[in-house]
């Protein structure tokens, strides 16, 4: 297994553990890929481990694909790329204490 689908599975198990999220998840796994929904997730742990505002985004998501090209946010993206530098997958569930404990 790769170290993004192991990042990926955390962050299923991790949002899972809210109820409401974890139905939430189960619906959406019904008509989409695992893949789709396993980044959903990714999302809202990683929202909420960085504490991010509703206009920040998740370092997993630092390219976002517009109509005229990709752009990058400038501190998802600069937090991304010490997670690449690490050697770590861009999945982490809390990828503050990702590269805090990576050896």
């Amino acid at each position: 297994m790769t170290k993004d689908k192991k990042a990926l599975k955390r962050c299923m198990e991790i949002a899972s553990r809210d109820p409401s999220r974890a139905g939430q998840l189960a619906d959406m796994l019904k008509d989409r890929p695992w893949e789709e929904v396993a980044a959903f997730a990714c999302y809202c742990v990683q929202s909420q481990a960085l504490n991010l505002k509703p206009h920040e985004t998740a370092p997993a998501f630092a390219d976002i694909l517009y109509p005229e090209g990709i752009r990058r946010d400038p501190d998802a993206g600069a937090l991304q790329d010490k997670m690449l530098a690490a050697g770590l997958s861009v999945f982490e569930p809390d990828p503050l204490f990702a590269l805090r404990n990576n050896r």
